[in-house]
């Protein structure tokens, strides 16, 4: 698998961690806090019913306790008469007052006065009142005496469950015994709950604890008998069950309100969205990070890896990284630059090495190869030399053809030794004959030898002499050998007229040498083969030897002999030959 998939799978599965993670944090800590909200919430709504309830309560307690407070109240538990009933208790008081039931309950536990009303079907009712076991009302009714001061709680009735207030009759100044308890309730009805829905502003409906215990699972009736309220939920609604109880703790009646989620469909909604806002952005964010990677590190590596290839074939070493940044990767970029540069040099001198060694090589065979063919060649020369000069002693009037046949042939055997002991001059060069020379010396010799043996006749030679001396480690009688085989065959073309110019410079670690004539310069098909033996452009003349032998000589000396092709008449070469030449620059 490529490093590039590997960060692709990485980056992928660090995105996965990231958000599986995220939904456990979501599902441990965001879940379970929506939940504990709405087990608040659940909590609030039953509590602020409960704040409707007890503020019914206190306005029931107000009535009740200004009527038992009623100087008239005490006197008429005392002695009961119909004319205050008529005057101060009239059959309308209860239901002015929003109540459900009135009771006058004298010191012996005695109802002297009763009325009550149904809100629901606007009627008068009676409460079902007497010592019975069975009666939950009678029963709270009975534990309220044994309290002095002011009681509330709620009982259950006949008609439904009812809230109660009872208080003690006393005088105004709070002085006398107890003469009995004024008690006044309020049915928890449909009005009721009509008016409990409006405060809270949710549906409410009421259920008694036989719908209760159908409406709820076991464990949920225990859960709201434990904790007061109990919630569930709905498609649409919060289900929220309040529960009252009567004065001995058990459970009279219940309140069921549908809440609704809106609320907590937002909160899930901005959860959701914020998972998916997460999940875009931890791809985009991937996506991000895979292209910096990819730029900043993968093509880069891509990059080294392409031109690293060129290293293990020795294709082309002259290749190089580009070092555009200032980091780890430029570093290492630097560093196989360096790599690639010690190891273009070691090839170069490698090849070097190499090409020098078969070049020697080839010139001790082919030296060896000269001198062989020159000695045996020499042998039967001297034969038919030696034949021709006894044939023309013998023939004194030849006749015109054997006349001009035998300076022919003896001109033609003068030739072939010319070639033969230019070929043993070739195998007879020794390398070990080097020593500290001067270039310019060197020159100034092969040009008086040429002058003063008319070898060149008219040629005009102009050696442009620099300054300081210019030492060369060499083989001087070799060098003078080629200075002057270049010179005569400048001299040649040129018809032994013209002029050649000599100068030579310092380049570097090496000497440049410039020969140039004024003479027609080297034919088309000569310039191909010009270092090659036997290429002459001297049809009778030259054995074409010379340039082979001197560009050997030079090769031989660690330098080099070059035709420059720009000059538009005449000739010019190069010879160009390092400061520490031969075997010791090897």
């Amino acid at each position: 698998m490529t490093l590039k998939k590997k960060i692709i799978f990485f980056i992928a599965g660090l995105g996965l961690v990231f958000f599986l993670l995220f939904l456990l944090f979501n599902h441990l800590t965001i879940s379970h806090s929506e939940n504990e909200q709405k087990n608040i919430f659940s909590a609030k709504v039953a509590q602020r019913l409960s704040h409707v309830i007890a503020n019914e309560k206190k306005r029931i307690a107000t009535l009740c306790y200004d009527w038992a407070a009623w100087d008239a109240m005490y006197n008429y538990s005392e002695k009961p008469s119909k004319e205050f009933e008529v005057e101060s208790l009239p059959g309308s008081v209860v239901p002015e007052s929003d109540l459900s039931l009135i009771l006058i309950v004298d010191r012996d536990r005695q109802v002297i006065f009763s009325q009550g009303f149904d809100q629901n079907s606007s009627r008068f009712v009676s409460f079902a009142l007497g010592d019975s076991s069975e009666n939950p009302l009678w029963k709270s009714l009975m534990l309220s005496f044994s309290r002095p001061d002011q009681d509330a709680f709620i009982t259950a009735s006949e008609f439904g469950p009812l809230i109660i207030i009872s208080a003690a009759i006393m005088h105004s100044d709070g002085k006398g015994p107890m003469n009995g308890r004024v008690v006044m309730g309020r049915l928890v009805d449909r009005s009721f709950m009509q008016r409990l829905g409006d405060s809270i502003q949710e549906k409410t409906t009421l259920l008694t604890p036989a719908n209760l215990q159908k409406d709820l699972a076991q464990d949920e009736w225990r859960s709201l008998c434990e904790h007061d309220f109990y919630f569930k939920e709905s498609d649409n609604f919060l289900i929220i069950y309040s529960l009252f109880r009567g004065p001995a703790g058990q459970a009279v009646f219940a309140v069921r309100i549908y809440a609704g989620k809106t609320m907590f469909s937002i909160q899930e909604k901005a959860v959701r969205n914020f998972l998916i806002a997460l999940l875009l952005c931890t791809i985009l964010v991937g996506a991000i990070y895979y292209g910096f990677i990819d730029r900043m590190l993968l093509q880069r590596l891509k990059n080294i890896s392409k031109k690293t290839k060129h290293i293990t074939s020795f294709e082309d070493l002259t290749i190089r990284i580009v070092e555009d940044r200032h980091d780890e990767i430029a570093q290492l970029s630097h560093d196989i630059n360096k790599m690639l540069e010690r190891l273009e040099n070691a090839n170069i001198r490698h090849q070097e090495m190499a090409r020098r060694l078969v070049m020697n090589e080839k010139l001790i065979a082919t030296g060896r190869l000269a001198a062989n063919i020159a000695h045996e060649i020499n042998n039967p020369l001297f034969a038919i030399s030696n034949s021709l000069a006894v044939i023309k002693k013998q023939i004194k009037n030849a006749s015109s053809d054997i006349a001009e046949v035998l300076p022919l042939a003896e001109k033609e055997i003068k030739r072939v030794r010319k070639i033969t002991r230019k070929l043993l001059d070739y195998g007879k060069i020794n390398l070990e004959t080097f020593k500290e020379s001067d270039i310019d010396s060197i020159l100034e010799t092969a040009c008086k030898v040429l002058k003063l043996s008319k070898q060149i006749k008219n040629t005009v030679i102009v050696h442009n002499k620099k300054s300081g001396e210019l030492p060369i480690f060499c083989n001087p009688d070799s060098l003078q050998q080629v200075f002057m085989n270049l010179i005569l065959n400048a001299g040649e073309a040129m018809n032994g007229r013209g002029e050649i110019a000599i100068e030579s410079e310092r380049r570097g670690a090496a000497y440049e040498i410039h020969f140039r004539d004024s003479g027609p310069g080297f034919p088309a098909a000569v310039k191909k083969r010009i270092f090659e033996p036997f290429n002459s452009s001297k049809e009778t003349k030259g054995a074409g030897l010379g340039l082979y032998i001197s560009y050997h000589i030079i090769k031989r000396h660690g330098g080099s002999m070059t035709l420059e092709e720009t000059r538009q008449s005449g000739a010019h070469l190069i010879v160009t030959l390092p400061r520490r030449g031969g075997t010791e620059n090897a």
